[in-house]
Formats: C-alpha cells, structure tokens, sequence
C-alpha cells in the first residue's frame, strides 16, 4: 500500500490537512472546510446575518482559537484519497471534460448525472442514443 499526498498541502493520507487547505473535509456537514458556514454555526452566529466586521474581515484570532479547538474536539477529518472512477467502465482517474448542461441531460439519465464519466464511455453513450433513435 502506498500511502498518497494531498494535492493542495501536500501531507500524506491518514495525517490531518494543514490549516487552511482546500481539500479538507468539514467533520460536521462534509462539505470543504473552508467554504461551509458552519464555523459561524458552531460559534452562534446565523450565517445568513453574520456582524459587519466578520463578514467583511472574516473570524477574529480570539474566535478562529475556539473555532480550531471545536473541530478538534469534534475529530478533524484526515486526509484520504478517494479516486475519481468512470461509473460506466470503472476506469481509474479518467481525465475530465466539459460539455454543457443541455447536452449533458439529453444523454445522461437522471441517476447518473452526479457519476463521473470517462470520455470514451460518455461518446459511446451519445452514439449509442443517437442511433437508438435513428432505428426508431
């Protein structure tokens, strides 16, 4: 087993992420730590109405100090890699591609559209549907 490394703060998998990195986890919600609002939550704020100074300057040191120490006493999420498979084929790490979202809908049925697609699987799916409807 080789262990990996954080792609944005660079410690290897089962180490905690180094503060501020974007690929940590929140323990409370599971979004990305640094976007999700529930610092302001856990500190009795309503994220919605948060005092002009925080949200023009951000938490200060005093709350950012009792922000740290609520995650560390929730147990912060290490770092662990999960890979990006095709959820057609199973291909490992499939490079990305764009296409927008009326052509995305068209072709991929509801259930999948969260799913990564590798670029060949998402062609074959196009084609098949395109010919599919050519025989009708």
């Amino acid at each position: 087993m080789n262990p990996q490394t954080c792609k944005d703060c660079g410690v290897s998998e089962g180490q905690l992420h180094k503060s501020g990195c974007d690929m940590e986890r929140c323990p409370f919600c599971g979004n990305q730590l640094i976007s999700c609002d529930c610092c302001y939550e856990h500190l009795g704020f309503n994220p919605d109405n948060l005092p002009t100074n925080i949200y023009e300057n951000g938490l200060t040191d005093k709350l950012a100090e009792k922000w740290i120490d609520i995650l560390n006493n929730k147990g912060r999420v290490p770092c662990i890699i999960y890979p990006n498979l095709c959820g057609r084929c199973g291909k490992l790490w499939p490079n990305f591609f764009m296409v927008d979202d009326k052509e995305w809908e068209k072709y991929i049925e509801i259930s999948a559209r969260d799913k990564v697609l590798c670029r060949e699987c998402y062609d074959e799916i196009k084609q098949l549907i395109n010919n599919g409807k050519q025989n009708e």
